[in-house]
C-alpha cells in the first residue's frame, strides 16, 4: 500500500467527507444508547427487579378495562417506613427509586377528584355453617386492576384497585404499561378491597369522619394499611393488632375498615378522637354490613346528620333487612346464589353523571366481589355484567 508522506517523511492523513464523519457520529451515538439501556436494565434487574418485573405479567381482561398483575418478591417495609402521606406521594417514591435525577420529568400524580365513592359490604353465615362476605363498589368510570400479591415475608394476596387512586382516570389507556409504570407498581400499595390466602378480607370503605392521633409510631395511608392487613394478618384480631403499630394519616380522605375472617368473625374499624374503635358483629347476629356511614357506638348519634346525606345509607338498610330475614328458624343463614342475586340486584349501570363537578363522567357500580369462605372462592363482576365480565379466583393456589 502507498502511503503519501510529507517533506519530513511524516504520513498525510487525508481529511474525512462530510458522509464519514455523519457515519462516524452516529455510530457512537448508538454506543451511547446501547451503554445506558444496558446499565438502565442491571439497576433494574438488581435494585428494582421485585417492584418493576410485575410489569411483565401486566395485561387487559376485558373492555371495562379491567387489568391483571402479579407482584412477587416484594419487601413492603421499605414503602411503609417512607411515612408517605398519600397515593401521589406512593407514586412518586417510586419515581425517584427508579429514576432519582429526573423524578420530576415522568408524569403520574393522582390528580382525580373522586372522593364520593359509595359502597356497601356484608358478612354473613350460609346454610352449610360457612361464611361468605360481599361488596358493591360504587364510583366514577375509571379502569379496574386485580393484582395478586406475593410478598417476600407475607400472605398472598389477591388486591382490588380502583385506578382512579393512582391518577389512572377513564378513558386512559393503560394497555400500554410503560406509559403509566409508576401508577401501575404504585396500585400494589393502594388497594382498597382484597382477601389473602388464609382467608382474611379487608374492605377500605369511605366514611364521613376519620382521624388518628399523631404519635412517635410509623404513619400510613389508609391503603398501605390494608397492604400491611393483607400481607401479616390471618385474623381479625390479629389484623386489630397489626394497626395499633400504626398512625393513619386520613389527609387524603375519611374512610373506615371492614374486616372479616372465615372463622365466623368480622367487625368496623374507625378512627374517633384519635382513637380506634371497634364495632364486632354482635352476638347471635350471624352477620354484619358496613356501608359509608359510621357504625362505632362512640360516635354513631354524633354523626346522624353525615350518614343520612350518603345515599347507601339506603343500601345499609337492603342489606340489613334482607339478612336479618334469612337468620331467623332453627338453621339461620343465607344461601350464597340468593346472596349473589342480592347483590346484582342492588348493583347499577355505569349511566349517572354528575354534571356539576364531573362533567359527563359515569357514576355506577364499577364491581362486585363476593367471597365464598367455604370453597376459598373469589367471584368478582365488572360493571355488573355477569355474563362476559366475571371472574373466579381460587383463593387456594
Amino acid at each position: 500500500m502507498n502511503v503519501q508522506l510529507n517533506d519530513s517523511g511524516v504520513p498525510i492523513m487525508k481529511e474525512k467527507t462530510l458522509a464519514q464523519k455523519i457515519k462516524g457520529y452516529i455510530l457512537w451515538a448508538i454506543l451511547i444508547v446501547l451503554t445506558i439501556a444496558a446499565g438502565l436494565l442491571v439497576y433494574l434487574c438488581f435494585a428494582g427487579a421485585s417492584e418493576m418485573a410485575g410489569l411483565t405479567t401486566f395485561k387487559r381482561v376485558s373492555d371495562h378495562p379491567y387489568y391483571t398483575m402479579t407482584y412477587e418478591n416484594f419487601d413492603y417495609s421499605d414503602m411503609v417506613n417512607k411515612e408517605l402521606s398519600d397515593n401521589d406521594a406512593v407514586i412518586k417514591h417510586f419515581k425517584k427509586k427508579f429514576f432519582k435525577g429526573l423524578a420530576g420529568v415522568f408524569p403520574g400524580e393522582n390528580t382525580n377528584e373522586y372522593t364520593t365513592k359509595g359502597s356497601v359490604a356484608f358478612f354473613s353465615r350460609t346454610f352449610v355453617y360457612s361464611y361468605m362476605k360481599g361488596r358493591i363498589y360504587n364510583s366514577y368510570d375509571a379502569p379496574i386492576m386485580m393484582v395478586i400479591a406475593k410478598p417476600q415475608n407475607g400472605y398472598k394476596s389477591w388486591n382490588i384497585i380502583d385506578m382512579a387512586d393512582v391518577g389512572v382516570k377513564s378513558g386512559v389507556n393503560v394497555d400500554q404499561w410503560y406509559s403509566n409504570a409508576f401508577q401501575t407498581v404504585a396500585a400494589t400499595y393502594c388497594t382498597s378491597e382484597g382477601i389473602n390466602q388464609e382467608g382474611l378480607s379487608v374492605s377500605l370503605i369511605p366514611c364521613p369522619v376519620a382521624n388518628c392521633n399523631d404519635t412517635p409510631q410509623v404513619n400510613v395511608t389508609p391503603f398501605m394499611a390494608v397492604r400491611l392487613m393483607l400481607d401479616r394478618a390471618t385474623t381479625v384480631d390479629s389484623a386489630i393488632e397489626v394497626l395499633k403499630d400504626y398512625d393513619i394519616d386520613f389527609s387524603q380522605g375519611s374512610y373506615h375498615f371492614f374486616v372479616s375472617e372465615k372463622e365466623a368473625k368480622s367487625a368496623v374499624i374507625e378512627y374517633i378522637n384519635g382513637q380506634m374503635a371497634v364495632k364486632y358483629m354482635d352476638n347471635g347476629a350471624f352477620y354484619q354490613v358496613c356501608s359509608n356511614r359510621m357504625e362505632s357506638d362512640k360516635l354513631a348519634a354524633a354523626t346522624k346528620d353525615y350518614n343520612d346525606a350518603y345515599d347507601e345509607v339506603t343500601l345499609y338498610d337492603y342489606f340489613d333487612k334482607a339478612l336479618s330475614e334469612q337468620m331467623v328458624g332453627g338453621n339461620p343463614g343465607m344461601a350464597q346464589d340468593y346472596a349473589q342475586t342480592l347483590l346484582a340486584s342492588q348493583s347499577s349501570n355505569m349511566a349517572e353523571s354528575d354534571e356539576e363537578h364531573f362533567g359527563t363522567t359515569l357514576y355506577g357500580t364499577q364491581y362486585t366481589v363476593f367471597y365464598d369462605m367455604q370453597k376459598m372462592k373469589m367471584y368478582i363482576v365488572v360493571e355488573n355484567d355477569t355474563k362476559s365480565q366475571s371472574y373466579t379466583y381460587d383463593l387456594t393456589r
